[in-house]
């Protein structure tokens, strides 16, 4: 596995002390900068930023500095240290101001634009995708370049507009939309135009129309709407999507839409709505995912929706006759009388199925006709009439 996969999968799966050393291994101080900051930015920790601020000091080209400076804006504004975020966004900008060519300065503007919105500035970044369009469309340059050039800009404020989730989102859609009709691109134009009815339906009705959405099958536009929704609500939507897709037997993506659903929830800075965790992760329970119900357990906060939900899990190992994996799941959890109740279930399931040996029938009393009718099968229904 190469370096950069070590280190996607480190993040992927939040090691982030993983990541951490796979960035220190890289030589190259630009690179080893982006690294860092992302690390932060996905992790909250103020730890890793005096070897971020070293890196920072090793670059000398303006285009890379400037992306960098951007990046390392972003890691503060993750920390919630907003002046040191602003600041290092003003030095973004004066690195721009040292470069010469038109298309490398719309390129940079494109990933500080990107990396202001994925910092909560969504009109700062909306005002950098403008700028980069202007500059693009007076640059001297190979038209092929140019055309590149916007592409690339046109995804990039497309992919912002997917990260907020409020009415502004539309405002870079009509900007995404503006770019493709600069050049023809008739088709784009209108896909983004739809995306922007999908928009704006979520913004007036919120998750219930992903969840009509789902109803019907129509799992694609689900997903996508949920793109829209606070980060709380398209977790838990994604959540639903994902069992829907179990369900549904495409188990490839419902584990990949599982897995950023909650990383999601892992990283993100919002309260999770827990009742709604629990809710889906129950689903999965009943339908035999017992990994996803675990992996949401883990989520619950609240010791006593986690312990009833573990308890639930264990005993359902425990059914499935893996009785000592079900022990070991008892005895996590926090509350004492779910957990000896818990403790007692499984032992009655592991009593129920040890299989008695076979019993070796009575000789028939051959002397007495009489008695075995009194005392043999004949009075035993007798009994069993009484009872």
């Amino acid at each position: 596995m190469k370096k950069v996969e070590r280190f996607r999968e480190h993040l992927r799966l939040g090691n982030y002390r993983g990541a951490f050393a796979e960035a220190l291994r890289e030589r190259n101080p630009f690179r080893r900068a982006v690294m860092i900051a992302e690390i932060i930015a996905r992790s909250y920790r103020e730890e890793f930023v005096p070897q971020l601020i070293e890196a920072l000091e090793e670059i000398k080209s303006p285009k890379e500095l400037a992306i960098a400076e951007s990046y390392t804006a972003r890691a503060f504004y993750a920390l919630e240290m907003e002046r040191d975020g602003e600041r290092h966004f003003q030095r973004a900008f004066e690195e721009l101001r040292r470069m010469a060519s038109p298309m490398e300065t719309a390129e940079v503007l494109g990933i500080i634009g990107k990396n202001l919105v994925l910092s909560g500035r969504y009109s700062d970044g909306l005002k950098a995708f403008r700028k980069a369009f202007d500059t693009l469309q007076s640059a001297r340059a190979v038209y092929s370049e140019v055309v590149s050039g916007l592409v690339n800009l046109a995804r990039r404020v497309e992919m912002s507009a997917e990260e907020i989730p409020n009415e502004i989102a539309l405002k870079f859609y009509e900007l995404a939309s503006d770019i493709y009709e600069s050049l023809g691109f008739k088709l784009q134009a209108r896909e983004i135009k739809e995306k922007m009815k999908t928009a704006e339906e979520v913004f007036k009705r919120g998750s219930l129309a992903v969840t009509e959405l789902l109803e019907r099958g129509d799992v694609d536009r689900a997903l996508q709407m949920a793109r829209f929704l606070p980060p709380g609500e398209r977790a838990v939507a994604m959540l639903n999507v994902s069992y829907w897709l179990f369900i549904h037997d495409y188990s490839d993506l419902a584990r990949e839409v599982f897995n950023d659903a909650t990383e999601m929830l892992l990283v993100g800075k919002f309260k999770a709505r827990e009742g709604e965790i629990e809710a889906v992760a129950y689903k999965f329970l009943r339908v035999g995912k017992l990994n996803e119900a675990m992996v949401l357990a883990g989520l619950l906060r609240d010791e006593r929706r986690f312990s009833e939900l573990m308890g639930e899990i264990a005993l359902t190992y425990a059914r499935r006759g893996e009785v000592e994996q079900a022990k070991e799941l008892a005895m996590r959890i926090g509350d004492i009388l779910i957990r000896d109740k818990v403790a007692k279930a499984i032992r009655e399931v592991e009593e129920t199925r040890v299989t008695p040996g076979p019993r070796t029938p009575p000789e028939p009393d051959l002397e007495s006709d009489d008695s075995n009718r009194e005392g043999g099968e004949g009075g035993s229904l007798d009994a069993d009439r009484e009872n």
